[in-house]
């Protein structure tokens, strides 16, 4: 299956991230359908640990924050979402894409293959994920 992108779109792809594609999942989510400035706005509160993420369907172990109900503080997570918004501004502004008009249309979060950890750890399992991000103008 492959991600169609229109012209006036531009595209951002990670794999095999290092972080839960679950928490990838609720993190697209929360920004989808927001501008890119918003976004960036929203995932930096995500890291200062000032604005949590809503928890909707993988909520189980997330305590309620006051006002919203279950949610958390996915920092990695939110780091790595934060750069591949960064990334699909930057291929936006270089398609010619007016940059100040981009809202994020499209996040696409898969799970990655489990990694396996040598000896040291006792073969524990690290997740992974992959995530397609695709901003556009409004």
């Amino acid at each position: 299956m492959s991600l169609e992108v229109e012209t006036h779109q531009a595209k951002a792809v990670g794999k095999n991230l290092r972080v839960s594609w679950k928490d990838c999942t609720e993190i697209g989510r929360f920004i989808d359908g927001d501008s890119v400035e918003k976004a960036k706005n929203k995932l930096e509160r995500v890291i200062d640990k000032e604005l949590p993420v809503p928890m909707t369907k993988f909520d189980s172990d997330a305590g309620h924050k006051s006002g919203q109900g279950a949610g958390k503080y996915p920092v990695k997570a939110a780091e790595e979402m934060l750069s591949l918004v960064e990334q699909a501004e930057s291929n936006a502004e270089h398609e010619g894409l007016n940059t100040g008009q981009l809202e994020v249309q499209n996040i696409i979060t898969n799970q990655g293959p489990s990694i396996r950890t040598p000896k040291r750890h006792r073969g524990r399992q690290i997740k992974s994920a992959h995530v397609k991000m695709v901003v556009g103008e409004k």
